[in-house]
């Protein structure tokens, strides 16, 4: 009789050891996974640290993309001012392509490419508006001169 309480006694020890045991890694597992979760910054967060203020946020038309400006709190002096910015894929939660561009205005051409259109600091000829514009396919990584309309 003492044997079998002995054994029934080691059954539930062993029972309950392993009970604790597996809740114990599920919740630290629980834990660790929410650790994570705090640490991921949103694009907001980043794009306070890379410019030391405030950003303007664009998304592309399907939403996959997020095109993050400096915001200038105050207008510069600087004509030749630079154009500061990254493009943020919120599906891989990644900064997938970021520049700084002199005289620069940067907005969206499709769902993967940029617009981007810079203004030359000296005009040669009177004909010429100082407009420089071209495509930025973030896909391709490449520049794509665009054709000047007459």
């Amino acid at each position: 009789m003492k044997t079998l309480n002995i054994i029934v006694i080691k059954k539930n020890l062993f029972q309950l050891f392993l009970l604790v045991f597996l809740f114990g890694c599920a919740s630290t597992a629980q834990v660790l996974k929410n650790d994570v979760d705090l640490q991921k910054k949103t694009y907001q967060q980043i794009a306070e640290e890379e410019f030391g203020e405030k950003g303007e946020y664009i998304l592309n038309s399907n939403g996959n993309y997020v095109l993050c400006t400096k915001e200038l709190s105050k207008p510069l002096i600087n004509p030749n001012q630079l154009a500061e910015f990254f493009v943020y894929d919120l599906q891989k939660e990644e900064i997938i392509y970021s520049d700084k561009i002199a005289n620069a205005k940067i907005s969206w051409h499709n769902n993967t490419q940029l617009l981007i259109v810079n203004q030359k600091g000296y005009i040669s000829e009177s004909a010429d508006t100082g407009k420089w514009t071209y495509i930025f396919d973030l896909k391709s990584k490449k520049k794509i001169t665009v054709k000047k309309v007459q």
